[in-house]
């Protein structure tokens, strides 16, 4: 055989093993490129931060004062910041910076208080959590169109369910919403002060939903102090963290199945990874990132504290290990986003 022909033959398969290291490392879920939204509570100032993983860099997008905690959402195609701020009617709205051009829009007037975002993977949908104009309590889900510029909200004849939390997942273009009773939790929160006794936890609905705004499916009830949740990209099971009690830094995760509703412990935290939430199942259900704060365990816990770090953390289900992604000292990281999750 041809030495040339041979050497071209190793060339080759070299550069094959090579491709397919790149692949796999760009595909990691542990690696996906990052957006992470942090609050200092010393400037009230909130910075919009681009993190890439494989380089360990991190890029601030936009640095903003504004009137209360906001969580945003960020389209890469377009370059644009989606966020909540105040107005002069002190009502929080909904916004949008263009990173190109640093106009910033204000988009919606009808809300009392817009505060969680997220965007879908088209990038033409905003999913947020909303007050009426005539509420202060009752919150509900709704969208804003960035192409036609039109607002739905969900199940606005309802006045006694209270959105909790939400989260999109791009895999399988849907949502877990967890909701509540109004009425049942004023009705512990009466009695938790009538009796001098500890808050009990409000029985939570587990939903899933279309981006249309219509129920698909139930999965659980759930009487915990839920933080965060996540429906898996192939929407067999969703992952909730939850805390032992109101005021306590004692958090834990677990994974319901959706068809056998088992319940099965994922990760359980005391110490530095305290108050868990906002957790996120990672593309290929592998692991999942999730938020904590890093506390003074020698000190008693206030929920009003500022934390010495907040972390943001991946954790591998198959080898049952946390590797933290993102430090913020002495303040608070509100909320993150991934293109994938």
């Amino acid at each position: 055989m041809n030495k040339s022909f041979v050497f071209l033959i190793i060339i080759v398969f070299i550069c094959m093993i090579f491709s397919n290291k790149i692949f796999s490392i760009a595909n990691s879920p542990s690696e996906s490129k990052l957006y992470i939204n942090v609050f200092d509570p010393k400037s009230l100032m909130f910075t919009f931060y681009q993190y890439d993983q494989i380089q360990n860099k991190s890029k601030s997008l936009l640095s903003k004062e504004t009137a209360d905690y906001t969580a945003f959402a960020y389209s890469e195609g377009n370059n644009k910041l989606y966020f909540a701020d105040g107005i002069s009617d002190r009502t929080i709205q909904l916004f949008e910076n263009d990173l190109n051009t640093n106009q910033m829009k204000q988009l919606t007037t009808v809300f009392n208080n817009v505060d969680f975002i997220q965007i879908d993977k088209e990038q033409k949908m905003i999913f947020m959590r909303v007050l009426l104009r005539d509420e202060f309590k009752n919150f509900h889900m709704a969208t804003y169109n960035l192409e036609t510029q039109k607002i739905q909200i969900w199940e606005e004849e309802n006045k006694d369910r209270s959105v909790l939390d939400f989260n999109y997942n791009p895999n399988n273009n849907q949502l877990i919403v967890v909701s509540f009773s109004e009425n049942e939790h004023q009705k512990k929160l009466d009695e938790a002060n009538k009796n001098q006794t500890k808050l009990q936890p409000t029985k939570y609905s587990l939903d899933i939903y279309d981006i249309e705004g219509q129920k698909k499916k139930h999965i659980a009830d759930v009487e915990r102090f839920i933080s965060g949740a996540s429906l898996a990209p192939d929407a067999s099971s969703v992952i909730i963290s939850y805390d032992e009690a109101v005021d306590s830094p004692i958090s834990h995760v677990v994974e319901i199945d959706i068809k056998s509703k088992k319940v099965k412990p994922l990760l359980d935290r005391s110490g530095i990874y305290s108050k868990i939430r906002s957790v996120k199942f990672d593309e290929k259900k592998e692991g999942f990132y999730f938020l904590s704060s890093f506390i003074d365990e020698k000190k008693g816990y206030s929920i009003l504290e500022i934390p010495k770090e907040s972390v943001l953390s991946y954790y591998d289900i198959k080898k049952k290990k946390v590797k933290n992604i993102w430090r913020a000292e002495k303040s608070v990281i509100v909320n993150y986003s991934a293109d994938n999750f």
